[in-house]
């Protein structure tokens, strides 16, 4: 499929989910608005009462469930300074961390900086005012606990509530009883649903990018300028990107296995031929990245999460190339050695499809030479590494035969 395709597809896809999104405000407004023409029918109608009193009650009433269902839709904010971290079972088992990658190091060890890093990262310091949502939760609270002791005494209080209003209808008493008690009950669990609704799906969407914006706005870079995220991550990309075309076309144009020079090293994007490669990593997320950057190369990537799926998917279509981890949970057991036993099942079923192997260190080390004599064209791993790997494979010659190599 055409990467234009793909994203008129999913353009239209997120159009038609916010129109659909966008409905309910409409729905909830035709629904107060019938409630009213009722109230109003009622006054040109019998019995006959006051519409100006009617109209201006049933607005209350609406505007009170909508203050309601405003605190109880108010959205609770995380507290300054905490992170959402894995539990430290997730932690131990290597949950929080990319598939094949080796255990970080423990917080006691050794001080040093290992990280190459651009700017300090200091975020400007300024913290989000959350009273509303503290005033809102104790509101709430208060509002629930009366309500559940004096729920037995809630039918006298609204039939107190009907008879202060039903003289003002100006109608024989059991009928404006009857119309005030259908106002307060339709216009008070409307506006609650109206309030709520409202607050719980726009505002809360609001007050979540404002907090963004406040809490990101800039951090502060060694020379003490500041610099906002948004434009430092843009600038950050764009270096990167060059940055990973030139090792690429370096690579390309010298190949690690001392193969031939590929005639591809800066080709415009736009002049490659378009090619379908197979991703197998049971960690699909940790590879968002370099699938992003293959998808700009012209290069569509399917994505599969278990050997079974692969072999499923190699069946159903023509892959030029395959790309898998090493290490994997297969059927809720973790094997170490899942990339060897995947090249060489696809090995037997497609002997022509190149297999390139992408994991950490400490894989390679143990299972490199194997996953090679099982038949994996490249192992690598770095990513970079991996895009040039992928390009050489997917555009050399047919007759090209290159030892596997491993980086």
């Amino acid at each position: 499929m055409d990467l234009s395709d793909s994203a008129g597809k999913a353009t239209k896809t997120a159009t038609a989910a916010v129109r659909k999104r966008d409905v309910l405000p409409y729905i909830l407004l035709f629904i107060l608005l019938a409630g009213l023409l009722a109230v109003l029918a009622g006054a040109l109608l019998p019995p006959y009462y006051q519409a100006v009193p009617a109209l201006l009650w049933s607005l209350g009433f609406c505007v009170s469930g909508m203050l309601l269902g405003f605190l109880f839709g108010i959205p609770r904010t995380v507290p300054s300074g905490t992170v959402n971290a894995p539990p430290p079972d997730e932690r131990a088992n290597g949950k929080g961390r990319p598939g094949d990658e080796p255990p970080a190091a423990p917080a006691d060890g050794p001080p040093g900086n290992t990280s190459n890093t651009l700017f300090l990262g200091t975020p400007t310091p300024m913290e989000i005012n959350s009273n509303l949502v503290e005033v809102s939760d104790w509101l709430t609270k208060i509002i629930v606990g009366v309500g559940l002791i004096e729920l037995k005494s809630l039918p006298g209080s609204a039939r107190k509530m009907a008879a202060f209003i039903a003289p003002s209808l100006a109608v024989d008493a059991a009928a404006a009883m009857a119309v005030v008690g259908g106002i307060m009950l339709f216009f008070s669990v409307h506006g609650f649903l109206i309030g709520y609704l409202l607050t719980r799906i726009y505002l809360s969407i609001m007050i979540k990018r404002a907090d963004n914006l406040v809490k990101n706005e800039s951090v502060r870079l060694e020379s003490g300028k500041e610099i906002e995220v948004t434009e430092l991550s843009r600038l950050q990309q764009k270096s990167l990107d060059d940055m990973q075309e030139a090792v690429t076309q370096l690579l390309l144009a010298h190949p690690p296995d001392g193969g031939p020079v590929t005639a591809l090293a800066g080709v415009p994007t736009a002049q490659k031929p378009s090619s379908l490669v197979l991703w197998l990593d049971d960690h699909p997320r940790n590879n968002t990245l370099l699938v992003e950057q293959l998808e700009r190369e012209n290069i569509k990537v399917d994505q599969a999460i278990s050997m079974r799926q692969a072999l499923a998917m190699l069946q159903q279509k023509h892959y030029a190339l395959l790309i898998t981890d090493m290490a994997r949970v297969e059927n809720g057991r973790r094997i170490k050695d899942a990339g060897v036993r995947t090249v060489r099942a696809v090995r037997q079923a497609l002997p022509e499809l190149p297999i390139v192997v992408y994991c950490s260190k400490d894989t390679v080390a143990s299972y490199g030479t194997e996953a090679e004599t099982a038949g994996a064209r490249f192992i690598t791993t770095s990513g970079t590494s991996l895009l040039a790997s992928v390009n050489k494979l997917l555009h050399e010659g047919p007759g090209d035969d290159a030892q596997p190599a491993i980086s």
